[in-house]
């Protein structure tokens, strides 16, 4: 059941519909004309001149037909009210049907000017111009001048490695056949020593001091070498020394593969079985320990044993080690002496004991240089001098027993 307020009586707190048109009239009108004191202009009758709805007094009809349009029933106006007061949003009781002051029917009231997240805030000209970069317009024809350039730096540093490496082969296959006719040599004559010895090394090392040798002293070989590994002339040593060891390295590999390198290492070792046939021990040094290491560590490069270990290595050799880690029961290499030692104590050995094989004296000193009871091994030292010499004599006296029993 709807509650129904009166008609003709006011509600509570909102003026009259007659007073509330008026006070709206009054507010839609222009400034001028609610502040302007002159006269309003008449009319031929005599009445002021009045235009529209503005200036016509409403009649007692009007009154009526206005209080019976809004004196509608509770819930209507009740809307109403809370319609125009809503639209209206705190601004004041006399603009009309809640617009904005300053607006009317016909306008929409603007919104405030905010800045647009989305658009970025434009920079002067003459600042982006500063900001950006001049970018170097490059022509098709200078790119492709470069390209060929860079193409035939890469050709000229695969031809100049090529060329190392064909250097090294060709003084790889040089040194070991000069080595191999030395050794063919000395055995047309070997005297009654029974031992020699090869002051000769041919190891990665000692190759590569061969060629920086050159490039140390002549400003223009460097430079040569430096473009035929591709490196730029202004490398720095410590880069050139590594990379020249790379080339050399991959060179070893290769001329053990190679034809030629395996027709030379053949006919070094039908020479040296030759030697085993005739009881002439060859003794060689086992690595190179020349000015290369030195200068490995001048520009903190590594030098490993396998950087430093001669070519020339054979199981039918007695080599001087580094390391009395050294070696094994194949190829023995002791420690602790000289080449010339060495030499010499192969010599005496001989000479106490003439019947002693090349296989005897390597495992004498094998037996020297190792531990028994720590299974280690260890450098020759005046003991270990004093047993060899020994262990020869002890079997020259069960060879010569052997024979009397015979």
């Amino acid at each position: 059941m709807s509650v129904r307020w009166p008609q003709n009586v006011p509600r509570p707190g909102v003026p009259a519909r007659q007073a509330r048109e008026e006070a709206a009239r009054e507010q839609s009108k222009p400034a001028e004309a609610r502040s302007s004191n002159k006269p309003a202009a008449k009319g031929p009758t005599g009445k002021p001149a009045t235009g529209g709805r503005a200036g016509a007094r409403p009649t007692e009809g009007d009154k009526d037909s206005a209080q019976g349009g809004v004196h509608r029933d509770g819930m209507e106006s009740g809307t109403q009210r809370g319609s125009a007061e809503g639209l209206a949003g705190g601004s004041p009781r006399g603009t009309p049907e809640g617009l904005a002051p300053g607006t009317t029917r016909g306008t929409t009231p603007s919104a405030p000017n905010l800045p647009n997240p989305s658009q970025a805030p434009r920079l002067p000209e003459e600042k982006l111009a500063r900001q950006a970069p001049a970018v170097p317009t490059e022509s098709p024809r200078e790119r492709d001048v470069a390209e060929e350039g860079t193409r035939e730096d890469a050709r000229g540093a695969l031809e100049g490695r090529a060329m190392l490496r064909g250097a090294v082969l060709e003084r790889l296959v040089r040194g070991l056949t000069e080595v191999e006719q030395k050794l063919a040599t000395f055995l047309e004559n070997p005297g009654r020593q029974g031992v020699v010895t090869l002051p000769v090394v041919l190891s990665e090392s000692s190759v590569t001091y061969e060629f920086w040798r050159l490039v140390s002293v002549q400003s223009d070989d460097r430079n040569f070498l430096a473009q035929s590994l591709g490196l730029p002339v202004t490398a720095d040593d410590a880069l050139l020394l590594q990379t020249l060891r790379q080339e050399i390295h991959a060179a070893f590999d290769e001329f053990q593969r190679s034809p030629s390198g395996k027709q030379a290492r053949a006919r070094y070792e039908e020479v040296l079985t030759r030697y085993e046939a005739a009881r002439i021990q060859p003794v060689i040094s086992g690595h190179d320990t020349g000015p290369l290491a030195a200068e490995c560590a001048r520009l903190q490069l590594p030098c490993e044993p396998e950087f430093t270990r001669s070519l020339l290595l054979s199981p039918l050799q007695l080599a001087v080690a580094l390391s009395p880690e050294e070696g094994t029961a194949t190829q023995v290499m002791v420690a602790g002496l000289t080449l010339t030692q060495l030499g010499a104590l192969v010599g005496h050995l001989r000479r106490l004991n003439p019947m002693l094989g090349n296989a005897q004296v390597r495992q004498f000193l094998l037996r020297a240089a190792t531990d028994l009871k720590n299974a280690l091994r260890k450098p020759l030292g005046d003991a270990e001098v004093e047993r060899v010499q020994e262990l020869a004599k002890q079997l020259l006296r069960l060879q010569a027993v052997a024979m009397l029993h015979v």
